[in-house]
């Protein structure tokens, strides 16, 4: 059998001490999950985006996405749909490509509901060069730490998703769990436009929003049901703001995800 070297090098680089390890690394994402563009302005005016070093896991042409991209506020993965009746194809390799579409430089994937094989890590990473994974999803996990993946994806998984914070009834504040929060390990947190936007304070908020429209009116949501539907006590800004505040706090470093990948490999 012929050895892979430059595996094997990777495999030694990743064992190696890095600053994760000894504090706390942020890593801001959200899956923008077809939210339309009045969510996605409201989204970007509420965040300080020039601070977060944002990935934005598309998945549909967005001008507004587009425009913070260009002026080097986000980095852009792509968020495929694998499922059946995915509005972006009908194979795995079709999903890619329509995403792809959206945001041809990406290197980085997180996939719909966290679907994930062999033949779709294959796939990204061999035919379409992505690198990197953020798509297992833990509940405040501690000392997270890169791993590969046998399809030799990097995959760095998320530390702290809203909807599962909700599912889990964990409260609508971090404050009873700063002690996961400051510990050392890669934090990715992982929240959505929909969720930030509504300040959604529990699960059911945002299935009865999205069970009263229909899918285009979804797409299309305007000012106008974001005023009329968005709760106006505790809820996912509020947690959001807490996990920005903190980091700042900390003096916490902010790495993108391919900034992680890079140290990883380095």
């Amino acid at each position: 059998m012929e050895i892979d070297y430059e595996m094997a090098g990777l495999l030694e680089r990743a064992a190696r001490p890095h600053i994760w390890d000894e504090r706390p690394v942020f890593c801001f994402t959200s899956d923008i999950d077809w939210a339309s563009e009045a969510v996605l302005d409201y989204f970007f005016r509420q965040l300080p985006m020039e601070d977060l070093k944002m990935t934005m896991f598309v998945t549909h042409k967005s001008e507004r996405v587009e425009r913070e991209f260009l002026a080097g506020r986000i980095q852009r993965g792509i968020h495929p749909n694998f499922l059946p009746g995915s509005s972006q194809g009908n194979t795995f390799r079709e999903v890619i490509e329509t995403c792809m579409s959206f945001a041809p430089e990406a290197t980085c994937t997180r996939s719909h509901r966290a679907f994930a094989v062999t033949d779709t890590e294959h796939l990204l990473h061999n035919d379409f060069h992505i690198k990197c994974s953020s798509n297992v999803f833990t509940t405040l996990a501690p000392r997270i730490t890169p791993f590969w993946l046998e399809s030799k994806l990097l995959q760095v998984p998320i530390f702290f998703e809203d909807g599962s914070f909700l599912y889990n009834r964990l409260g609508l504040t971090i404050e009873p769990y700063r002690h996961f929060f400051t510990a050392p390990g890669i934090k990715v947190i992982s929240f959505h436009p929909m969720n930030l936007v509504f300040n959604t304070p529990e699960i059911t908020w945002m299935r009865q929003i999205k069970d009263s429209l229909t899918r285009e009116e979804f797409n299309h949501i305007g000012e106008e049901i974001i005023e009329s539907k968005r709760n106006r006590e505790k809820g996912v800004f509020d947690l959001v703001m807490e996990i920005i505040n903190m980091a700042r706090q900390l003096q916490a470093p902010i790495f993108t995800l391919d900034e992680i990948y890079e140290h990883t490999i380095h």
